[in-house]
């Protein structure tokens, strides 16, 4: 089916963890994928379980209630604790994959900071862990990603995403 392994997969994203930074009010992606691209990211951060947990979460509509999750998973098992130096993965998702007008990765990646109403994002920017210097993303594209199946990119994004998250640990602030 794949003729990337997991582990393969993981070493590519690993090697590519790249901040976030703000310049006259416009966010930037140090690194990150080209506009309107299709592929896989991880966000990683360097605040801890405590701080996840008491953190203020973004009031935009549907955005992602990050002290509630963490809180729900203290101590649970098979949470993801892979780290590159100081930042631990706590969030990973698809981007630019499936309808059109739905953005690309690099659209993606930066929604989970800016947030939008209604996007299921985490809104970084709008929580009280805004501090982008603790926060760094990473990804893969799916062209990087040999793949033989025919059916829908999204299906088999899905369940490549899946298998990461079986393989390494679930990170904290996925919601499903």
């Amino acid at each position: 089916m794949f003729h990337l392994t997991l582990e393969t997969l993981n070493l590519i994203q690993e090697s590519r963890l790249s901040g976030v930074t703000k310049a006259a009010n416009r966010l930037q992606l140090e690194g990150g994928p080209p506009s309107s691209s299709d592929g896989l990211y991880w966000l990683y951060t360097s605040y801890s379980d405590a701080e996840l947990r008491s953190a203020v979460p973004s009031q935009k509509r549907n955005s992602v209630p990050i002290n509630t999750l963490a809180a729900y998973r203290e101590n649970l098992g098979m949470i993801c604790n892979r780290k590159v130096d100081d930042f631990r993965v706590v969030y990973n998702g698809i981007g630019g994959i499936g309808p059109k007008g739905h953005g690309g990765l690099r659209e993606r990646i930066l929604q989970e900071f800016r947030g939008g109403e209604g996007t299921g994002s985490l809104a970084i920017c709008d929580t009280s862990l805004h501090d982008l210097s603790r926060w760094r993303f990473s990804y893969v594209l799916w062209s990087e990603i040999e793949h033989k199946e025919t059916i829908q990119y999204l299906s088999l994004a899905e369940r490549l995403e899946t298998m990461w998250r079986l393989h390494y640990g679930w990170p904290i602030l996925c919601a499903r």
